[in-house]
């Protein structure tokens, strides 16, 4: 406490601590850097710590005078990495921790626990429909032994909240729903929109359809590549975009090798300028296997662009068939060829649903209402837990 003047003292920020594994451009990571930048700075002083890489959003943090710490882990049992987190979250009297994935849920757990943090908050961002390619068995043990020194779990969709209930054992009463969000970007300038389109299309007449994605299993991003070749029949100038890393690419590359649509088919990489690249699409598809609630689909919607999209777990919250955007089954390439096929096809229905899903974002997705649900979290748990709250 501070003292204001005429024996009136005003309350100093409360020092929220956000750890992940990095600051890569995937969608936690974005979701994360508008969510600290929305936070009240009168109420919360926020703090991120990147544990395995830094990646380029540190910089952005940085710039927006928001401090980051690098703590430089090396795998699951680097024990002087979760010293350092502790040395951080004493040093900076730490009153909220909140972690966002497996890695970071983890180190930023045990470490808060031994630094006596009054509140500790885990985001669960994913909602595993497929066994396949749900957490190894020794992670979702871990979080469950986690999961009394946890406070609260924030879940991004109600398919997210069954999974932490179901799998992982946590409480209903301990987790709250509270989606992923977007910052509403500005118009992309048309002249950048166009070169993108110049660059892609190579001289052909579309459709232009990609997505914007990490290339791992989940993202069923082999599927979109088997579903280009099936239009390729009746849409001869398709060509298809794969904004994006990971470990699939080079399996990717090669699969479109084999499929005969490596000429149609475009992987630029990671990109900084996601707003353009999605107003340059004609159909923004999404093939996941599982998804908590896609940022990168939100990002979409936003821009009032055409969804097509599997029907799983927290995508069927927001892309409502035939009024949002369009729905196939997973692992159905036959069934995901022909919905792109339509919505190219109903331009003005395409039309209809992208302006129903920009009118859903702006509604209930903007990071600025989505800032206030977490402040309130944050607030409720420390009443009476914090000497500086």
């Amino acid at each position: 406490m501070v003292d204001v003047g005429g024996g009136r003292r005003a309350r100093q920020p409360i020092t929220v601590l956000h750890v992940i594994d990095t600051l890569g451009l995937g969608g936690a990571e974005r979701f994360l850097v508008g969510l600290v930048r929305e936070l009240d700075k009168e109420r919360f002083r926020p703090l991120v710590a990147w544990l395995s890489e830094a990646g380029p959003f540190a910089d952005d943090l940085i710039a927006d005078g928001i401090p980051v710490v690098g703590i430089g882990a090396g795998g699951h049992r680097d024990t002087r990495a979760l010293a350092r987190l502790v040395r951080l979250m004493r040093q900076e009297k730490v009153c909220v921790l909140n972690t966002h994935l497996f890695v970071d849920g983890f180190y930023g757990r045990l470490a808060a626990l031994w630094a006596r943090v009054p509140v500790r908050v885990v985001t669960q961002q994913n909602a595993y429909d497929d066994p396949r390619l749900r957490l190894p068995s020794w992670q979702i043990w871990a979080n469950r032994l986690l999961v009394p020194t946890t406070h609260r779990f924030i879940a991004v969709s109600q398919a997210a909240r069954e999974y932490l209930h179901r799998v992982e054992w946590v409480p209903e009463g301990k987790i709250t729903v509270i989606p992923n969000a977007v910052t509403l970007p500005d118009p992309p300038h048309p002249d950048r929109v166009q070169e993108l389109r110049r660059v892609w299309l190579a001289g052909r007449e579309g459709p232009l359809i990609g997505t914007v994605a990490r290339l791992q299993p989940q993202k069923g991003l082999d599927v979109f590549l088997r579903a280009v070749r099936l239009l390729r029949e009746t849409l001869p100038d398709v060509r298809a975009v794969i904004v994006g890393e990971g470990p699939l690419r080079a399996d990717l590359e090669a699969l479109a090798e084999q499929l005969g649509i490596a000429d149609r088919v475009v992987f630029p990489g990671t990109r900084r300028d996601i707003p353009t690249v999605l107003a340059a699409l004609d159909v923004f598809v999404l093939p996941s296997r599982f998804e908590g609630l896609s940022l990168a689909l939100l990002e979409a919607m936003a821009m009032a662009r055409p969804v097509v999209a599997t029907a799983v777990s927290g995508t069927v919250e927001v892309i409502r068939d035939g009024e949002t955007g369009l729905l196939v089954p997973p692992e159905a390439p036959d069934a995901l060829a022909a919905r792109i096929r339509e919505m190219w096809t109903h331009p003005e229905q395409a039309r209809r649903m992208g302006e129903n899903a920009r009118r859903l974002i702006v509604e209930r997705y903007t990071i600025q209402a989505v800032a206030r649900a977490y402040e309130e979290v944050y607030e409720t748990l420390l009443r009476g837990g914090c000497a500086n709250a």
